[in-house]
């Protein structure tokens, strides 16, 4: 997904400065519309996603650190601070490319300001 959003930038970028007629311009900013519409979906289904793990994260930090304080560090709670671990771990992930997500739709917006300035320019 990250490639595919560096690569529509970079798109639209260009597409964006090039000189066009009224139609052209108004089919770019159609598909520019799509674009983002399908890239707020996709922010939207990782949002949840991150929450979900988030959620999942804390909740096993707080089983763990009670388990740890009610029966002291075992060997047999291995499997629970492996999960823990993971969930963290993936948690971070998780952020990492939703934060990643945010702020390249947020980054297009532009586009979409110059495309509809320039296309209300042409009328």
């Amino acid at each position: 997904m990250e490639q595919k959003i560096r690569e529509y930038e970079e798109f639209i970028e260009k597409e964006a400065k090039r000189k066009m007629s009224a139609a052209e311009r108004k089919q770019l900013a159609e598909l520019h519309h799509e674009m983002v519409a399908n890239f707020q979906h996709e922010r939207l289904i990782h949002l949840i996603i991150t929450l979900f793990f988030a959620v999942f994260a804390v909740a096993a930090v707080f089983v763990t650190a009670w388990m740890i304080i009610e029966f002291s560090p075992v060997a047999e709670m291995v499997p629970l601070y492996l999960l823990t671990f993971i969930l963290v771990i993936l948690t971070i992930f998780y952020v990492r490319h939703y934060y990643f997500l945010e702020n390249h739709t947020q980054e297009l917006y532009k586009y979409t300001k110059l495309l509809r300035n320039e296309a209300g320019n042409d009328k």
